[in-house]
């Protein structure tokens, strides 16, 4: 029975043994089989991370920038001038000064300095009845001596007078009559009147106070014959003739101009300034207000351009010594140099790259690049205000 039970625990522990042979294989199996499991799994994220999907394939697209606000205005075709710009002084031709021809006290005084007056206007009246008295006494011999005269003749023709007494009394009449003539200037003298039509710019004269003869009472200036004197370099003296047209306009006053002419022009160049001189007239005043002494800017129109291209200047665009504008085409902006012909303070004229009715920006394209997205305004109170926007979008 020992040996039953001795061959029954040999076989047992064999069994024991076998299975845990068994389940160490197969956990070694489990665990390789893991391995390898493991190693596709890295081998797969390996695949898939060298290759992307086809969406991850594809090159991002590219953000178009937001279309930058702008203002524009259309190009029209219009005239323009070449001129030459001077600094002057208007001056006039005519300026007189009015004296007493008579000594007395003024009685009157009938204008104010600023009155503008015309040739032979009264501006004041002076004491005259001694010359009152002084007339009638001469007309009354002048009118006797001719009652004498007129029967000497008649005597004279009857042979009944001699010759000698006919002349003696042809004499005394012609006396009589410059005498009177004499009392009427000397009467017409106490009215002191305009020499020349103009405007007042001083009134000495006063009611009340005597005066004698030679006493400056007025000065006058004829404000329609104004004129400026300009200096021009020698190298336009074969440009610039009698009867061009110029424009003259002073910062006193506003937005008035005044239609010009050149009336003189100095055949001689100063050899020190190597310039000549100019007087430019003023065509006509209209009863514009414009006076002697106003510094004005005399513009001498040299040459005129018709049917040009113009360009505000507001669409002008400076990048160092050259000059561009941007044209709307399709929705973008377009830069071209600007060639440009005359010029005047509110246009340019271009001479190629652009023409009538193509529209250019005038507001907004301060930092605007060529080629940009545009957004046309109507408003141009809101285009500046998102010009700056505008210039970081076409910066970024």
């Amino acid at each position: 029975m020992k040996a039953l039970a001795q061959i029954a625990l040999i076989a047992l522990a064999g069994l024991v043994v076998l299975g845990c042979s068994e389940s160490g294989k197969t956990d070694a199996k489990s665990t390789a089989k893991k391995e390898v499991t493991t190693k596709g799994e890295s081998k797969s994220a390996k695949s898939e991370t060298a290759s992307p999907s086809a969406a991850q394939r594809e090159t991002p697209r590219k953000l178009e920038r937001p279309a930058v606000p702008v203002k524009v205005a259309k190009i029209s075709e219009g005239e323009i001038t070449s001129s030459l710009v001077f600094d002057s002084v208007l001056e006039t031709e005519s300026s007189v000064e009015i004296f007493a021809e008579a000594s007395g006290i003024i009685l009157e005084v009938l204008v104010e300095e600023g009155d503008r007056v015309v040739e032979g206007q009264i501006l004041a009246r002076m004491e005259n009845e001694e010359e009152r008295v002084d007339v009638d006494e001469a007309k009354a011999r002048y009118e006797h001596e001719k009652a004498n005269f007129q029967r000497t003749t008649e005597l004279h023709d009857r042979k009944l007078v001699n010759q000698q007494q006919f002349d003696n009394e042809k004499f005394g009449l012609e006396q009589s009559r410059l005498r009177f003539e004499r009392a009427k200037i000397q009467l017409e003298n106490t009215i002191v009147r305009s020499t020349v039509s103009g405007v007042v710019t001083e009134r000495e004269a006063q009611a009340g106070r005597r005066v004698t003869t030679n006493r400056k009472l007025f000065s006058i200036m004829n404000l329609d014959e104004l004129f400026a004197s300009v200096n021009i370099p020698g190298q336009h003296l074969l440009s610039i003739e009698e009867g061009l047209p110029a424009i003259i306009d002073s910062e006193l006053i506003e937005g008035v101009r005044y239609d010009a002419f050149v009336k003189l022009v100095s055949p001689i160049v100063d050899p020190a300034s190597g310039t000549f001189k100019a007087k430019v007239a003023v065509a006509s005043v209209n009863g514009m207000p414009i006076y002697p002494g106003m510094f004005v800017n005399v513009r001498v129109i040299v040459d005129t351009a018709e049917d040009a291209v113009l360009i505000p200047k507001d669409a002008i665009v400076h990048e160092g010594d050259l000059k561009y504008i941007y044209r709307v085409s399709k929705g973008k902006a377009e830069k071209i140099l600007l060639h440009e012909g005359y010029s005047n303070v509110e246009y340019v004229q271009a001479n190629s790259g652009v023409s009538e009715g193509e529209f250019i920006i005038v507001m907004g394209h301060s930092a605007l690049k060529d080629g940009a997205n545009v957004k046309i305004v109507r408003d141009a109170v809101a285009a500046e205000e998102k010009d700056s926007v505008a210039a970081d979008s076409s910066q970024g």
